[in-house]
């Protein structure tokens, strides 16, 4: 007797090949899928299989290109469980925080362009950003130096996520400083104008902290370009990079093809969080707030697109995006020896961050990077709900991850799909 999961798991692997043939006629990347599939297929075929069957994520994308061809792809699970909706590369996910590296290659062209001094203070685009504070255990004092664009690439403008427990905590919860929970009603340049008012956690240039330095990002665009973030975005990356479904909401169609969110309980196991404002709402709806830190939806093969550009130094089927000099920035290590071996470890011992640098807008792993599963040089960075891309330029590989499962507050950055994936492929 075939029982009903038997049958859901079948309608999976049919709803993944339909998929897939679209996809193949569709994208001109993947026309050249023609490798036989590489030796760690197999362990993340089934090791997703496992995550979904016991309910740790709801579904599970995999896509990773070598050689600029597709090597390897897998779409298992469910777009939305309760509705028996199966997942497929078509599926639209929530970027959060793999929102960040997109946001600095629109800041990059900006730099091509001669429009956008790296150096520059941010005031000089943004004037809200002038006389900023810092707040110390002992009170507020005056900012030492300007914030520079760089330190809002690299995360040490002082900026923070005022969820985070911080000195600032307080001032950002008391004040509604929240990109993501505001994103509907309010505007980026609201955001930014109230973003400006809060005080910096440490002098500009002095600490890494993770925050909403991105989105502060998306303000320069706006303030030099003269159009909206979003128009920017779709006419100088998402347009020529053939990103078709790639955007900061699922308009018409595309609606239709939107995961629903989870988050993983006590147990361990994904729960629907339907359009909880604290996670950004209804994300078929336009927002006013295009943020730039964490506002983005697409597909994975629209993100293997933007991998495939960098890892191409700039370059997409022939059209440069990027210079190979901006490019080189953004992968490039930009914290010097101050900042210690372990910058980004996000204020905890853990031996995954040591070694681990920052480039522009996501990490850089340096050589001896033993915790970390990873390669040298490898660029990217990760989201809230289980998202991770990087290049490894070594192994001329791009790999891009997806899921939508937000780790229970109790247990940490915990990320099942992600761990499987690069122990797969970089494990003993």
């Amino acid at each position: 007797m075939i029982t009903q999961r038997a049958m859901r798991a079948k309608f999976t692997q049919m709803a993944t090949l339909v998929g897939l043939t679209g996809l193949i006629i569709g994208q001109a990347v993947s026309q050249n899928h023609t490798r036989s599939e590489p030796d760690y297929g197999p362990a993340i075929r089934a090791g997703a299989s496992e995550l979904i069957e016991t309910g740790q994520i709801p579904n599970a994308i995999t896509l990773i290109a070598e050689d600029n061809k597709i090597v390897f792809r897998d779409a298992q699970g469910w777009q939305d469980v309760s509705s028996d909706i199966a997942a497929s590369e078509a599926m639209l996910f929530r970027h959060f925080s793999s929102s960040k590296p997109m946001t600095c290659a629109a800041i990059m062209t900006l730099v091509d362009d001669g429009l956008v001094d790296i150096e520059a203070p941010v005031e000089s685009y943004l004037p809200a950003f002038s006389d900023m504070q810092v707040r110390t255990s002992d009170g507020l004092v005056p900012a030492e130096r300007d914030i520079t664009i760089r330190d809002l690439m690299t995360h040490t403008s002082g900026i923070v996520y005022g969820q985070s427990p911080s000195l600032v905590s307080s001032d950002y919860t008391e004040a509604n400083v929240n990109a993501i929970a505001n994103r509907i009603d309010e505007s980026l340049t609201q955001h930014n104008q109230r973003l400006a008012e809060m005080p910096l956690v440490a002098q500009p240039g002095t600490e890494w902290n993770y925050g909403e330095s991105m989105g502060v990002l998306g303000g320069v665009v706006e303030a030099v370009s003269g159009q909206s973030f979003g128009d920017y975005l779709q006419s100088r990356l998402f347009t020529p990079l053939e990103m078709t479904d790639t955007g900061f909401f699922a308009a018409d169609e595309r609606a239709g093809r939107l995961s629903q969110l989870y988050m993983r309980d006590e147990e361990g196991r994904s729960q629907p969080v339907g359009d909880n404002p604290g996670f950004g709402g209804d994300y078929r709806k336009a927002p006013a707030l295009e943020y730039g830190g964490a506002g983005l939806v697409g597909t994975a093969g629209d993100a293997m697109n933007f991998l495939l550009m960098l890892l191409n130094g700039g370059e997409f089927n022939g059209k440069r995006i990027l210079s190979k000099e901006s490019v080189a920035l953004m992968t490039t290590d930009q914290l010097d020896p101050a900042f210690g071996s372990a910058p980004i470890s996000f204020g905890f011992p853990d031996p995954r961050w040591e070694n681990v640098g920052f480039g522009f807008c996501g990490l850089v792993v340096r050589p001896g990077a033993e915790g970390h599963l990873g390669a040298a040089g490898e660029y990217g960075w990760s989201g809230w709900a289980g998202t991770d891309i990087w290049i490894d330029p070594e192994a001329n590989r791009a790999v891009v991850i997806a899921t939508q499962a937000i780790p229970n507050p109790a247990s940490g950055l915990d990320y099942p799909l992600s761990t499987l994936v690069r122990t797969a492929i970089y494990g003993d």
